[in-house]
């Protein structure tokens, strides 16, 4: 699906653009535990969007349209390399 062609959506809305929200929700929130994918834009969902208008930086309001949409197919956000760890050098002996 391509985000021009998705309606709004909030609670109260059903079917399958609230089904393919779930899905994307379900793999972009994976510490969250799994939603259940029924198609009802229920507390649930609208809590789940809420979450993930919050890591996102978007407008918290629990209403999935374009930006939401935008961010929800554009995948999990870039993991933030961190420098490379360093060990101490081994002693020459070897010995413990």
């Amino acid at each position: 699906m391509t985000t021009k062609l998705l309606p709004t959506i909030k609670s109260g809305a059903c079917g399958p653009y609230v089904t393919y929200c779930q899905n994307l929700l379900n793999a972009r929130l994976p510490g969250q535990g799994c939603m259940w994918v029924d198609g009802i834009f229920g507390p649930k969902t609208d809590a789940a969007v809420r979450q993930f208008q919050s890591m996102r930086r978007l407008k918290l309001d629990g209403i999935v349209g374009t930006q939401t949409w935008e961010a929800l197919e554009a995948g999990p956000p870039p993991i933030k390399k961190r420098p490379a760890m360093t060990l101490p050098p081994v002693p020459a002996s070897g010995g413990y």
